[in-house]
């Protein structure tokens, strides 16, 4: 029977969440990621079939001046039979007939190749941090506040100039996915320097307008507790980030490669993208 192509359902989630596991080789939040991101882009994954087995699945998240995408795994029983490049070229069919100027992903140095024949141009390397084992939590620093719902129109005012597009849609379900592990920090005038989300195991979003406010809000993440090793997604442009995260315990485990497809544009201010949401959100 020939393989089919198409979304994934709410009864697919636990066999994505097997063949990402199998086709990155790590253990992760599979699972419970892919319940939050399908809500952010309900339509946006798709599944690779045969006889009804998921062998295969990608996904995205259409911004308002881009997309990007990840999830993109097929599990080691069934690769190097062309399921990853089908399942791309599903993917970028439905993304180009929304007429979006640019597409963006973070590959690894296995997929990059597949990525370049597809029209993807490499950028920037892209680091995944983890924090070294029995480090101790620290206190919540008083000069950063809380996000509320109330909060998120002015820090997503802030966001679309660094992040590039409106991921409003993000911010929300993430703090209501996370509640109470969301700072920001103010200056005197009240104008936003930053803020950072802290999900289950991992730190991100985190944004910079202003560098000052970096550390106390890195603090406020590692005062948290966190399911496993906390970890970051961090952009090689933002060096003041990787020292941060380095003073308080956490190595570079893995290099991933930024790559865009479409418009040569960079958009945004990448600089100042402290931690990416993940590597499959930007």
């Amino acid at each position: 029977m020939p393989v089919s192509i198409h979304p994934l359902e709410d009864a697919d989630l636990e066999s994505a969440a097997d063949v990402l596991a199998s086709a990155f080789q790590r253990s992760g939040h599979w699972e419970n990621d892919l319940r939050l991101y399908r809500e952010i882009q309900p339509d946006g994954y798709f599944g690779a079939y045969e006889n009804g087995t998921l062998m295969g699945m990608v996904g995205s998240a259409v911004y308002s001046t881009f997309a990007y995408i990840g999830m993109m795994g097929v599990h080691q029983r069934f690769q190097r039979h062309g399921i990853g490049l089908d399942l791309m070229r599903h993917l970028l069919q439905w993304l180009d007939a929304k007429g979006l100027p640019q597409i963006q992903l973070d590959a690894s140095q296995a997929g990059q190749p597949m990525y370049e024949k597809l029209g993807f141009m490499a950028r920037e390397k892209v680091f995944v941090l983890q924090r070294q084992a029995g480090v101790p939590n620290l206190e919540l620093p008083r000069q950063v506040r809380q996000i509320g719902h109330s909060d998120l129109k002015l820090l997503t005012e802030v966001d679309i100039k660094i992040f590039g597009a409106d991921r409003s849609r993000v911010l929300s379900i993430l703090l209501r996915a996370y509640p109470n592990r969301a700072f920001f920090s103010q200056d005197s005038h009240g104008h936003v320097t930053g803020y950072l989300f802290v999900q289950a195991g991992r730190i991100g979003p985190w944004v910079m307008a202003e560098p000052e406010d970096g550390e106390a809000l890195l603090c406020a993440a590692l005062s948290l507790d966190f399911e496993g090793t906390a970890s970051a997604v961090v952009p090689e442009t933002t060096s003041e980030a990787l020292n941060l995260l380095r003073r308080h315990g956490f190595e570079i485990v893995r290099t991933n490669r930024h790559m865009a497809r479409g418009s040569t544009t960079v958009l945004g201010q990448r600089e100042k993208v402290y931690a990416q949401t993940s590597l499959s959100l930007g």
